[in-house]
């Protein structure tokens, strides 16, 4: 019996182990570890101080404390206790509704903005998806910030046991909201955009046929409906949500809309109406055979999202389309403009290795001016060609006229061959131009290379340019030619033409002109230009390819000229459409616009005096004003010839700056004459007269207050007003010192008579940028003076001013 108790008692007491085992193992397994470890489990918590946030609709960067971002703590523990063990989180789900940041001030948390530069931009924090704290004491924080997509975000945090290695994870959710507090509510729309670029779109029946550049007679775009919160509408099921349509006011030449209903059937006309995907409905919108500009108008119903039953609360955006022709009908210079002017750096010393450790040696300047040219091209209508229309750009820069307006020393120089009186053959290739029988200046022969037809086109030899620079205009006085009514047009002719050859007194040209109904004759302005020219000019653009225009109708291009060539003249011709289409442009070559020098190089008593200001020839900038002075003695006559010197704003080479001179620009002169004494008369003379009105005015509102009156029989005469009488006194002493003071200075001021001039009328600058100027001052009197103000004109060429002084000598006291 005894040994049944035993037996029993051994049953008993393995049955307990057995359960406690198993207890053990359940609650180890329950909290991530396994099998009998002797310890407690580990645990994990994740809270927030704000599980709903709103929409951050203007996508605010998150901030602590901010509306659109919380704080949110992991922690883990061991009976109560924190456990360090590294911690991860991660967004599980709703990834578009936010992101989690460090927020912690480290550099490697932050990033530069998009296309800002840092410093001096600042830094924003950087977005993640997934955070990890490999040095965790137990206890992290972070934060998640809202973006604007309203939804439910979930986090899950996890860390590994440091005793098991098991992982334990924790979730949260966190809700962004819209205005009305919820994460899902049944929007209506708010808002309806467009998304469509700005390239046109082009006639179907084109009148240039198919050529080269891709002429699109459709544009695709979408139309995008959102809820009040900026949230994509969801495409209710069944009926359309868009109704799209082309205004009444648009072309009318067969344009059309095509989409998709929701029903899947085609749609096309100038009304549809379509349903959504992700928010967007796609669309497309023909050409017709008419250019113009169409407007479309977008419609969603806030009232029930359905436009098949009648739209009740109509939200309408709009849109323009330009329809144009695809064909140039125009092209327009955008300059001369004086910051397009550029140098650059020849660095064939350096490549040679012969700088021999000179840092300067590998920058020396090759000499050599560019400048950007650019044309706008459009179509009848306005609107931009293709892009891709090719552009053709021509230089000429000689002959230059050798008897008129010569360069340089007489200016920047004319054509030789050019004149108003050109005749095109319309819709032919000939040319012709009256022989000139007029002289043009002395020592003018009337020789075969200044007349531009007969044996003059000798010189004019197939490959010469050919260049047609204003439009003709026809029957520009119909009063008296052939009683046919008036008609002008605009780049009738311009541009250029190359010429083949000659037929007797004609020029034969590679294109043919345009053709137009009637001609009245020999009424165009025309040039020829020859080699060899100084200059050149670019027909490719940075990709070696064909000068074409860009979505804005566009086309630009690079000329380069020598710097020995500055102040020369110049034309450049754009054309397109074979020339039936040109413009054309003509300047003088620039030098660097900035910084431009006025300088005086005689006499030398002038130039002392400027170097002394400026002791660097090099000096750049230079003082806005620059003064010198000369002496004259007081009445004498003073002829003074002085040398001017226009430089440009130089270019760096080698270390030094190299200034280039810059021959016909015109000098503006200004002249003041200072003259004390005549100023003193004046002064004087007002006062009188100011004395004068005064004693007036008393005398008119007091009258006879000095009147002898006896008030007394037996007493004398007294003043009718005693006080008035004297203030009436006093004004009439004022008014004879007055009047004998401006006598004096009258006196004083008729002993001279100054005056001042420059000779000649019109100054400009020649060869080497030389202006060559004579200083006329005649009687100045011992205080006098006279400032000659000299700088340059208009926008091409900014100096400082110099001011001369002229002036009678100082006496000492």
């Amino acid at each position: 019996m005894r040994l049944q108790i035993d037996k029993l008692m051994r049953l008993t007491g393995l049955a307990l182990l057995a359960m406690v085992w198993i207890g053990w193992g359940m609650e180890s397994a329950h909290a991530g570890g396994g099998g009998f470890t002797g310890i407690s489990p580990m645990t994990i918590s994740m809270t927030a101080d704000a599980t709903t946030l709103p929409i951050n609709i203007f996508n605010v960067t998150p901030n602590i404390g901010g509306p659109y971002t919380n704080t949110v703590s992991v922690k883990v523990t061991r009976n109560g206790s924190v456990l360090a063990t590294p911690v991860n989180v991660a967004i599980v789900s709703g990834l578009s509704s936010g992101a989690l940041y460090y927020l912690d001030g480290d550099s490697d948390h932050e990033v530069c903005p998009t296309g800002a530069t840092c410093p001096p931009t600042a830094t924003v924090p950087k977005a993640y998806r997934q955070l990890a704290f490999a040095d965790s004491t137990g206890i992290v924080t972070f934060h998640f910030s809202s973006t604007s997509s309203p939804g439910t975000v979930v986090l899950v945090a996890s860390a590994t046991d440091p005793v098991n290695s098991k992982v334990t994870t924790v979730y949260l959710s966190i809700d962004v909201v819209g205005g009305s507090g919820s994460t899902s509510s049944t929007p209506v729309p708010g808002a309806v955009s467009f998304i469509m670029d700005t390239a046109p779109v082009y006639i179907q029946n084109n009148p240039l046929g198919t050529t080269s550049v891709t002429q699109n007679t459709f544009k695709v775009f979408q139309v995008q409906v959102t809820d009040d919160y900026g949230q994509p509408i969801q495409q209710p099921v069944g009926h359309n949500t868009l109704k799209v349509q082309m205004m009444p006011n648009r072309p009318n030449g067969g344009e059309w809309l095509s989409t998709t209903g929701v029903d899947g059937t085609a749609q096309q006309g100038s009304e549809v109406v379509t349903g959504l995907i992700g928010g967007l409905a796609t669309l497309s919108i023909h050409s017709g055979s008419l250019p113009g500009t169409v407007l479309i108008a977008a419609t969603a119903d806030r009232a029930d999202n359905n436009v098949d039953n009648g739209i009740q609360a109509g939200i309408t955006n709009y849109a323009m389309v330009s329809i144009g022709t695809g064909a140039i009908n125009s092209l327009t210079f955008t300059g001369p403009f004086a910051g397009a002017v550029f140098a650059s750096a020849n660095n064939l010393i350096a490549v040679s290795g012969q700088c021999n450790g000179n840092d300067s040696c590998g920058n020396v300047w090759n000499g050599v001016y560019s400048r950007t040219i650019s044309v706008i091209a459009s179509d009848p209508y306005g609107n931009p060609p293709p892009a891709g229309t090719p552009i053709t750009f021509r230089l000429i820069d000689s002959p230059l006229d050798m008897l008129k307006n010569r360069y340089p020393d007489q200016g920047h120089g004319q054509f030789a061959i050019t004149g108003y009186n050109g005749d095109p053959v319309e819709g032919g290739y000939a040319f012709y131009a009256p022989n000139r029988t007029a002289s043009r200046a002395t020592g003018d022969t009337l020789n075969p290379f200044v007349v531009p037809n007969g044996v003059s086109w000798a010189i004019a030899d197939p490959l010469c340019l050919l260049v047609l620079q204003d439009p003709e205009v026809i029957n520009s006085n119909p009063s008296t030619i052939n009683s046919l009514p008036s008609e002008g047009r605009l780049e009738y002719h311009v541009g250029s033409r190359l010429i083949t050859g000659r037929s007797g007194n004609m020029l034969v040209v590679n294109e043919p002109f345009n053709q137009v109904s009637q001609n009245v004759g020999a009424n165009v302005w025309y040039t020829v230009g020859c080699a060899p020219h100084k200059g050149n000019i670019l027909n490719t653009d940075s990709n070696q390819s064909v000068v074409m225009t860009d979505d804005n109708g566009t086309a630009s291009t690079v000329m380069n000229y020598p710097a020995s060539q500055v102040g020369r003249r110049f034309m450049v011709t754009a054309e397109s459409n074979g020339g039936k289409v040109g413009a054309v442009m003509t300047h003088w070559y620039l030098g660097t616009p900035d910084n431009s020098v006025l300088t005086i190089t005689s006499p030398a008593d002038l130039t002392q005096q400027i170097a002394a200001l400026i002791p660097s020839p090099d000096a750049n900038p230079w003082p806005t004003l620059v003064t010198a002075s000369a002496v004259v003695d007081v009445g004498a006559a003073l002829t003074l010839p002085v040398t001017l010197q226009l430089l440009d704003g130089g270019v760096m080479s080698g270390g030094v700056l190299r200034r280039t001179p810059l021959p016909g620009v015109p000098i503006s002169v200004d002249i003041v004459i200072n003259n004390p004494s005549e100023s003193a008369a004046i002064q004087a003379e007002e006062a009188v007269i100011a004395a004068q009105a005064t004693l007036d005015a008393f005398e008119a509102a007091n009258p006879g207050v000095c009147d002898q009156v006896i008030t007394d029989v037996a007493g004398e005469p007294n003043d009718r007003d005693p006080v008035k009488c004297a203030t009436q006194k006093t004004l009439i002493a004022d008014l004879d010192t007055k009047t004998n003071a401006a006598v004096a200075a009258r006196a004083t001021a008729n002993l001279h008579s100054p005056t001042a001039s420059v000779s000649p009328d019109t100054v400009a600058t020649g060869g080497g940028g030389y202006a060559k100027l004579v200083l006329n001052v005649n009687d100045l009197p011992s205080d006098g003076s006279v400032d000659f103000y000299l700088s340059t004109v208009g926008p091409d060429v900014l100096s400082e001013t110099v001011k001369i002084s002229v002036a009678p000598p100082v006496v000492s006291q």
